[in-house]
């Protein structure tokens, strides 16, 4: 599994139709994602909606996801709950439905108690139960948490916990967690900011939203980087810029979804209470994908 934690996997969207989870809308998707040079594929991310979805929808997710990837393909798992007990329970119920391995965000509803020795006791005891590995997740801009690098650094000693997606944006914090770990503990770069810098100091890939809509010019980042074109790779990820910030903080999941769609991806609508964007956010975000099409066609 170390070995094959690497390059671009997208924190896949859930697409809905109405209210309703579409998996055959989700299936095609994976299907199309297959023919980019994606690693794999994050289900239950953060972009998958995953804090509106029940648990059989969480495992029909992942079944489907696994079912529907071509072979080699990385199926990844968010896991993470606020308990101990339940991210136990919820691990191990998705390594039935196939996950190969589990990406498990800091508990953050209590975080005045979220100790790094907390942290650190929550981690070792799901990596202990877990019947596949164990990745960390680090989100501070949803869980208010950081997980420092000497945290990172004591868990990447457990046999189980095999990497971190770090989606903070510092790189002077991803340095310092590529420092304390060894060599085959996998760094995922989160924040698509951060992706070519990441890559210089010895990331593995990134785990990236934008990666759902133009998954080859991400994949053409990181290739790009790995043949020595520095100038090649460092212009893409200037070329992605623009879009990045449309498709997450701007017009959030919703922005991601209608990128998607200009695709003609099957994205579907976002779950209540969130909203899709409006006419003009449509237009701005449809401008800035006319542009990228162009420099994917020239890939």
């Amino acid at each position: 599994m170390r070995e094959t934690l690497q390059g671009v996997i997208p924190p896949v969207i859930t697409p809905f139709a109405g209210e309703e989870l579409d998996l055959e809308a989700f299936r095609a998707n994976v299907a199309r994602w297959d023919q980019t040079g994606l690693s794999g594929y994050l289900v239950l991310g953060s972009n998958g909606e995953n804090v509106f979805l029940d648990d059989g929808e969480k495992l029909d997710l992942v079944a489907a996801c696994r079912d529907t990837a071509a072979a080699g393909k990385i199926i990844m798992a968010g896991t993470g709950c606020e308990s101990t007990r339940a991210t136990v329970r919820l691990t191990a119920r998705a390594a039935a439905a196939g996950a190969d391995c589990a990406l498990v965000i800091t508990p953050g509803y209590y975080k005045g108690q979220m100790t790094g020795e907390r942290l650190e006791a929550h981690y070792r005891a799901v990596a202990d139960a877990a019947p596949i590995p164990i990745l960390l997740y680090n989100v501070p801009k949803f869980t208010g948490l950081n997980l420092a690098p000497a945290v990172v650094g004591n868990l990447a000693t457990h046999p189980n916990i095999v990497g971190i997606k770090d989606s903070s944006g510092d790189i002077g914090q991803l340095i310092q967690i590529r420092r304390r770990t060894p060599e085959e503990f996998a760094v995922f770069v989160g924040a698509a900011g951060a992706f070519y810098p990441g890559l210089c100091v010895g990331a593995a890939g990134a785990i990236l939203a934008v990666a759902n809509a133009v998954p080859e010019l991400c994949v053409a980042v990181q290739a790009r980087f790995r043949t020595g074109d520095l100038e090649g790779a460092l212009q893409l990820q200037r070329a992605l810029m623009d879009l990045t910030p449309l498709v997450t903080s701007v017009h959030g999941i919703g922005g991601l979804k209608a990128a998607m769609a200009y695709r003609g991806y099957a994205a579907g609508d976002v779950r209540s209470p969130l909203a899709m964007p409006g006419p003009a956010a449509r237009q701005e975000i449809g401008a800035e994908m006319e542009r990228l099409e162009a420099l994917r066609s020239r890939l």
